[in-house]
């Protein structure tokens, strides 16, 4: 087993950013909700960093206490799928606890934007990088903050330290 390298993102004033607040063990990058200047800096931290794993963090308002698992960026009629294995992070979520579903919108916006530029670069430059957007609830829709924090960094642990 060895360490994966990892770059975890978070949009500013949302819950993911609050989700990744006084993480240390990782690089943490906390976007700034802007289309085009958050992929730039994703990208540009890619090539300086060059990760195993990238997991992206936004913010869902219709769920609750739970994990949507992205597959699919879309833009225009263009449709990617990720490079990760979404199963396996389900099952690994349901391992510590968490539910969580897989999903097939990133949403029309700014986490679709980030998801679907990034994955366009690691499969154009065929990348030894895998990226996985997850989308968590807004932290009023998140019953016990703490608790749910810590089942996705026992999550993320667990995908770091994995084959």
């Amino acid at each position: 087993m060895c360490r994966k390298s990892v770059i975890l993102t978070a949009f500013r004033d949302s819950s993911s950013e609050r989700l990744l607040k006084d993480i240390d063990n990782y690089e943490c990058i906390i976007l700034s909700n802007d289309k085009v200047k958050d992929s730039e800096k994703l990208l540009d931290a890619i090539k300086r960093k060059r990760p195993d794993l990238i997991l992206s963090f936004g913010q869902k308002p219709n769920i609750k206490n739970k994990a949507h698992i992205e597959t699919t960026a879309k833009c225009g009629g263009e449709v990617i799928h990720t490079n990760f294995n979404c199963e396996k992070l389900q099952d690994l979520f349901e391992q510590n606890g968490m539910v969580s579903q897989i999903s097939h919108n990133a949403g029309t916006s700014y986490c679709n934007q980030l998801y679907f530029n990034v994955m366009q670069e690691i499969f154009q430059k065929d990348l030894d990088t895998k990226m996985v957007f997850i989308h968590i609830p807004y932290v009023k829709n998140i019953s016990d903050f703490d608790n749910y924090r810590k089942k996705i960094f026992d999550t993320v642990s667990n995908l770091v330290i994995g084959d």
